[in-house]
């Protein structure tokens, strides 16, 4: 089975990996906006192959883009039939309302909603079998949190 998480090295990425893995995942796809950027992130990938399991990184892809989004899910097909999907990705552009701006709002809000309306409408006909499909939300979002408006 194929698992893709969204957001892969950064954030908790790394941590959904290293629970998904003892649990039975053996194919993974990762997507982030900057691929591997620090030793920590290269030794848990570096771990995880000497496990046997297969772990491909996608850098610089826009998923709320259709084209994008097809060519991730199509890809995480190939490895295996899809199993789950979660999206971790986030960008904050913490502001007060007043100073933030159509483009402010359009940056944070592309990777959490507009991602996720992507994956679930091309992952409805790409990969029609998976069971579970998790979107991640800021720990803020039930709380509040200065800044925070976008």
């Amino acid at each position: 089975k194929s698992y893709v998480i969204l957001s892969g090295l950064g954030g908790f990425g790394v941590e959904l990996a290293d629970w998904l893995i003892p649990r039975g995942a053996r194919n993974l796809l990762l997507i982030s906006r900057t691929g591997i950027r620090n030793g920590y992130q290269r030794s848990r990938v570096e771990l995880w192959k000497s496990y046997g399991v297969n772990i491909q990184i996608t850098a610089c892809a826009d998923v709320s883009d259709p084209k994008d989004c097809a060519v991730i899910l199509k890809s995480a097909a190939g490895l295996g039939p899809v199993d789950a999907i979660f999206n971790l990705a986030v960008v904050l552009r913490d502001s007060i309302y007043k100073n933030q701006t159509a483009e402010t709002f359009e940056e944070s809000f592309k990777p959490k909603a507009r991602a996720t309306k992507m994956l679930d409408e091309l992952s409805r006909k790409i990969c029609p079998d998976f069971r579970h499909f998790v979107v991640f939300l800021s720990v803020s979002c039930g709380r509040g949190n200065a800044g925070q408006t976008n």
